[in-house]
Formats: C-alpha cells, sequence, structure tokens
C-alpha cells in the first residue's frame, strides 16, 4: 500500500519520484531495506537544488511556453488516458494538482507527450502501437514500484519490481525485432527501387522526356495569348 497522505513529506517524495522517474537510479544512499523519512526527503531537496542551478530563468520560459500548449482538452485526455492505462498513477497525479500545480502540470506533460507518440503508431502501425503502449504501463509501474521500493524496503515489492523489469525486457526484444522486420521491408523497397531504376534506366528516362515537353505544349498557346 502506499504511504498514508497524513505523512506529507514522504507521500510527497513518492511523488516526486515516481514522476521524475529518478526512482529507477536511487541514490546509493537510499537504502531498500531502510525508508527513513530523513533520507527519503533529503534526496528530494537535493534534486531540487540540482534542477534550479540549470539556468532556472531559461527553463521557466520553456515551462511557461509547454503549460500554455496543452490546453484544457489535451489535458482532460492526458488524465483519461492514465485513469484508463495506470489508475494508479491517475489518482497520485489527481493529488498533485492542488498541493503541487508544477509537477502536476510536468506529469500532464509526459503523458501528452506519450499520447502525441502512441497517435503517430494507431493507424499505420498497430504492432508498434500495442508494444509502445505495453511498454509505457510497464514503465509506469517500474517508477511506481521504486517509489515504493526506496521507501518501504518491502521483499513483495521488490520481488514485484524484478518481475515488472523482466516484463520490460520481453517488450524491449519485442520492439526490436518489430523494428528489424519493418527495416528489413523498408530495404526490400530499397533494393526493388534500385534493381528497377538499373534494368530500366533509358526508358525511365525517355518517359520523363516525354511528360515534360507534352507539359511545355500544353502551357505554351497560351504563354502566347498572353504575350
Amino acid at each position: 500500500m502506499l504511504s498514508s497522505p497524513h505523512k506529507p513529506d514522504t507521500y510527497s517524495c513518492l511523488l516526486l519520484l515516481l514522476l521524475s522517474g529518478s526512482c529507477l537510479l536511487l541514490p546509493a544512499s537510499v537504502s531498500a531495506q531502510n525508508g527513513a523519512k530523513g533520507e527519503t526527503v533529503k534526496i528530494s531537496r537535493d534534486a531540487s537544488k540540482a534542477k534550479e542551478t540549470v539556468s532556472p530563468e531559461s527553463k521557466s520560459n520553456k515551462e511557461q511556453k509547454s503549460n500554455n500548449a496543452i490546453n484544457a482538452k489535451r489535458e482532460k485526455l492526458a488524465m483519461e488516458f492514465a485513469r484508463a492505462h495506470h489508475p494508479e498513477l491517475a489518482d497520485l497525479i489527481q493529488r498533485l494538482k492542488k498541493h503541487k500545480p508544477r509537477e502536476y502540470k510536468r506529469a500532464i506533460r509526459d503523458l501528452d507527450t506519450t499520447l502525441t507518440k502512441l497517435d503517430r503508431f494507431k493507424n499505420r502501425d498497430s504492432d508498434r502501437y500495442r508494444l509502445t503502449l505495453e511498454r509505457w504501463e510497464v514503465d509506469s509501474r517500474i517508477r511506481l514500484m521504486a517509489a515504493r521500493v526506496s521507501i518501504m524496503g518491502s521483499r513483495d515489492d521488490q520481488s514485484e519490481l524484478k518481475t515488472l523489469l523482466k516484463q520490460r525486457m520481453d517488450l524491449q526484444l519485442e520492439l526490436l525485432k518489430h523494428e528489424k522486420a519493418m527495416a528489413e521491408k523498408r530495404v526490400q523497397k530499397l533494393e526493388k527501387s534500385i534493381a528497377d531504376i538499373e534494368q530500366n534506366h533509358d526508358r525511365l528516362v525517355e518517359t520523363e522526356l516525354t511528360k515534360i515537353n507534352r507539359s511545355i505544349k500544353k502551357s505554351g498557346p497560351s504563354n502566347k495569348k498572353q504575350k
């Protein structure tokens, strides 16, 4: 189970770890067997300080533009997507809206980016769409589980995290195999185009020349009348 909402520091840290993705590469100072409140909060604060050192003014301008780019409709779609494919994540993000609006907007932007990527594959590559969606679902659960492990250190959570990592590796392998198959199809098309030009070089040139001459003849009379 998640930490109680009555423990704001620990709970906020869990959210920050989840949304930033930093829980996938937790510092060595955080023991999976020791969910000490002080250590966890310290990591969250250190991460915030590190982010502030990178051109705060420039970063603020970029974030403002990104925030404005996502309208209410896209925000609604992003939350509906999260509820459909990872309800627990949707609940966590919804809690951020009131207490940490900046983190909430960042989470919505991440979801919107995922939706945009999925939309590109939805109609042209159903297999890639399915694999990408499944990969996102597993990634999302890995982040949440890693955040839990960093705070609670449960053996059951460790076991589930390992299972999720195996699932992600299997999906990555399937994605790579799919990309290889698609690349091979593209290579076959290229080879066919190359062979077609090599075998019909002169005929293709004559065909193009004929098209150009026809175009010149069609445009010729109208040009003379204009003069």
